[in-house]
């Protein structure tokens, strides 16, 4: 009589199941065309939405110019508007276009020396009529120059995401920017002083297509800033940090080295 071998007929665990292997890889390529169609719907009502505006201002600026109503220093100050809303509008696609470009791991970062006490500055400056109208006292405060390597698109783009977001949840109370040499590394910070962010919800806000809660309601917006502001610190081997301030608000903090890897120093 013959004798079956102990592993005859059963599965070796070395051999993956095709089935199973087939099913995971349908899995994933689901869940891959549900995140891009997700993407695709924030990104065409991102974007749409600005245009309302936009058309607006342009069809009663062509009917007033048309119908002389208005003097030439009232056009140069229509035409002023139209420019901040195309400016705001191309900082969304330029967002979007950042997000494909890390998704897809082709974001390339270009080190070249600069000063970020002067990006820090250029930056608030941007949001500072903004904060003005809005009633919002905008501090800054950094060295006369803080010197070093990085690429430094990257940078503002993480300075300008947390500016944005400190002023679109801080309950329009004062916002503080500031930067700092501690070491060898670079801490920028930017605190607000609202109702501040749960524990439980640190976490979720740097996720993608998440967005912050601020007295119980979420924000608009893509949802991907704060998500963009960890990938690119990451990528520049630094840290962004989330916490409450022991005087109220909160208060985020990215570290970066102070010259990018291989850069000479």
């Amino acid at each position: 009589m013959a004798v079956e071998h102990p592993l005859q007929g059963a599965t070796d665990p070395r051999r993956s199941d095709p089935l199973a292997e087939s099913e995971r890889h349908v899995a994933e390529l689901t869940a891959a065309l549900s995140s891009r169609d997700a993407f695709i719907a924030v990104a065409a009502h991102e974007l749409r939405n600005p245009m309302t505006p936009m058309m607006g201002q342009l069809d009663l600026l062509i009917s007033g110019v048309k119908a002389g109503r208005y003097t030439p220093s009232q056009t140069v100050h229509r035409l002023e508007r139209m420019q901040q809303s195309v400016r705001r509008f191309w900082k969304r696609a330029s967002v979007l276009l950042d997000v494909a470009r890390l998704n897809s791991g082709t974001h390339v970062l270009e080190p070249e020396p600069g000063d970020l006490a002067d990006l820090v500055r250029a930056v608030a400056a941007d949001y500072g009529e903004a904060a003005q109208r809005a009633n919002i006292q905008l501090t800054v405060a950094a060295p006369e120059r803080l010197p070093g390597t990085w690429d430094l698109l990257a940078v503002e783009q993480i300075i300008d995401n947390l500016l944005s977001n400190a002023l679109k949840y801080g309950d329009r109370r004062p916002v503080e920017l500031s930067a700092e040499l501690v070491g060898c590394e670079v801490r920028l910070s930017v605190r607000d002083h609202g109702a501040g962010i749960p524990p439980q919800e640190r976490e979720r806000i740097f996720g993608q297509f998440e967005r912050a809660v601020a007295q119980g309601k979420r924000g608009s917006g893509f949802g991907i800033g704060l998500w963009l502001v960890r990938q690119l610190a990451v990528a520049l081997s630094g840290e962004v940090t989330v916490e409450n301030h022991p005087s109220g608000g909160a208060l985020f903090t990215v570290t970066l080295p102070q010259h990018a890897k291989g850069a000479d120093t």
